[in-house]
C-alpha cells in the first residue's frame, strides 16, 4: 500500500508522516528523486539548481521520474511518501508542460490514498515562526499564497483519491490522531470508503478568505 501525505508548507506534514509511519509500520519515503538517483544533499542541491536552469519541460520530468520510483517501491512494499504527485504538480506544472502530467496520469496510478493537510497563509506561517523565527521558508514568496487551488485543480481533474483534513484548529498530535483514525477504518473496512472519501473530500474544507500577508525578510 502506498500513503502519500501531502500539503503546503508550515501545515505539519513532516510530523504526520513520521507519527504514521510509527503507527502503521511503513517505510518512509522522502525526495524518491534522490533516493533513486542515490543523491545526498549536497548533491540534490546541484541538481536541482541545474535543473531549474534548463526548463520547466526538464523540471517535470525530473520530478515525475520520481514519482514513479515511488510507485514501484509501492510495489515491494507498503510505503509513506512525504508529498508525491501533489507536490510536483503544484511546483512544475505549467501551460507548456501540463501534456507531460496528463500523460503520467493516464498511464501510472496514483497513491492507494493521499492525506491532504489544509491551513490558512496566516496559520501556517505563525507554526512556522514558532518553529523557527529564522527558517528561510519565511523568506519565499510562496508561503504567502494560498496554493490549494492549485492542488484542488489536480484531485478533481485527476479523480486522486484522498482524504482532506483541516489543521487549522488542531494540534500537531490532534492531527495525527484524527489522520491515523480515520486512515485506519479506511484500510480496514472497504465498505465503507465511498463513505469516508465523500466525507473528507476537498469540497468539505471549510477556507477563509484569502490573506495577504507581507513577506518578512530575513
Amino acid at each position: 500500500m502506498i500513503i502519500c501525505v501531502e500539503g503546503l508548507d508550515g501545515v505539519g506534514k513532516s510530523s504526520l508522516v513520521n507519527n504514521l509511519s510509527e503507527s502503521l509500520g511503513f517505510r518512509v519515503i522522502s525526495k524518491p528523486i534522490d533516493k533513486l538517483l542515490l543523491h545526498d544533499s549536497s548533491t540534490s542541491r546541484s541538481v536541482m539548481e541545474s535543473i531549474y536552469s534548463y526548463s520547466t519541460n526538464i523540471q517535470a520530468m525530473y520530478y515525475l521520474m520520481g514519482n514513479l520510483s515511488a510507485l514501484e517501491d509501492g510495489n515491494k512494499e507498503s510505503i509513506i511518501l512525504d508529498r508525491g504527485f501533489l507536490s510536483t504538480y503544484y511546483f512544475s506544472c505549467h501551460e507548456e508542460n501540463k501534456d507531460l502530467f496528463d500523460f503520467f496520469a493516464s498511464h501510472y496510478r496514483f497513491p492507494d490514498i493521499t492525506i491532504l493537510l489544509y491551513a490558512s497563509i496566516e496559520e501556517r506561517v505563525k507554526r512556522i515562526q514558532k518553529r523557527d523565527s529564522k527558517d528561510q521558508d519565511l523568506s519565499k514568496k510562496r508561503i504567502y499564497k494560498d496554493g490549494y487551488d492549485k492542488i484542488f485543480e489536480a484531485i478533481r481533474k485527476y479523480n486522486i483519491p484522498h482524504i482532506a483534513i483541516n489543521t487549522e484548529n488542531l494540534s500537531e498530535i490532534e492531527t495525527s490522531k484524527k489522520a491515523i483514525e480515520v486512515l485506519r477504518d479506511y484500510m480496514n473496512n472497504e465498505e465503507n470508503r465511498s463513505k469516508i472519501l465523500e466525507e473528507y473530500s476537498i469540497d468539505k474544507i471549510e477556507r477563509p478568505k484569502e490573506m495577504k500577508l507581507e513577506r518578512r525578510d530575513q
